[in-house]
């Protein structure tokens, strides 16, 4: 995509705000300057919402296509389990993204139909605000009908999506060992607790956040 307009823009840029809505996304790349740089250089002007708007267009159904290839859509060992082992402890699994419609519809299809996974609730990543804002949080508890957010615990490894679990006031875990930013990034964001990642996060529900609850603690 970013070819197409002539401009070479490396992965460290590309993956640093991620987690946002990719529109959002699109927007935080190419204000970079070195990216802008480039974009003045061969357009003789700054980029418009409207260009913005003309390069998501262009990247929605790219993104639907490559979310769902083999190695990206294959989930890591024990999230399955780790599922099912919450839901039989009657606790609702919801999902946020910061991907459009098409391809969330494609990522939850390919989930449950090749790996059995599925989630009670989804936010609305295309019209509810996205990270690092509470919001797509609020939304999850809003259709699994839970609240308050000291009920809700919000499991990220990227550091958007632990914001935007410390800005919700649900517990908070970062999950270091799985994504884009690694342990003290993930602190440095807000997350209450880290784990290497989600088949972890039952073994910290049950015997950690639970008897804190009923001890009176609250997140954070």
């Amino acid at each position: 995509m970013f070819q197409k307009f002539g401009m070479d823009v490396d992965w460290k840029t590309i993956r640093r705000p991620m987690g946002r809505f990719k529109r959002e996304h699109l927007a935080d790349i190419m204000a970079f300057e070195h990216v802008a740089a480039q974009y003045r250089k061969i357009n003789g002007r700054d980029c418009t919402p409207s260009d913005l708007d003309e390069m998501f267009d262009m990247f929605r159904p790219t993104m639907a296509e490559v979310a769902v290839m083999e190695d990206l859509i294959r989930p890591f060992d024990g999230v399955r389990e780790a599922i099912d082992e919450l839901r039989a402890a009657d606790i609702k699994v919801g999902c946020d993204t910061g991907y459009p419609v098409e391809t969330c519809d494609a990522i939850y299809g390919a989930l449950e139909r090749d790996h059995g996974i599925v989630f009670d609730v989804v936010a609305d990543s295309e019209n509810v605000r996205g990270r690092p804002t509470p919001f797509l949080v609020y939304d999850c508890m809003y259709k699994a009908n839970v609240y308050p957010p000291a009920a809700v615990v919000k499991a990220d490894d990227i550091t958007a999506g632990v914001q935007e679990g410390a800005n919700s006031g649900a517990w908070t875990v970062g999950l270091y060992a799985t994504g884009a930013h690694d342990y003290e990034t993930l602190k440095t964001a807000g997350a209450n607790y880290l784990l290497p990642g989600a088949h972890c996060l039952p073994g910290l529900i049950f015997n950690e956040i639970q008897p804190r609850l009923l001890e009176g603690v609250q997140p954070g």
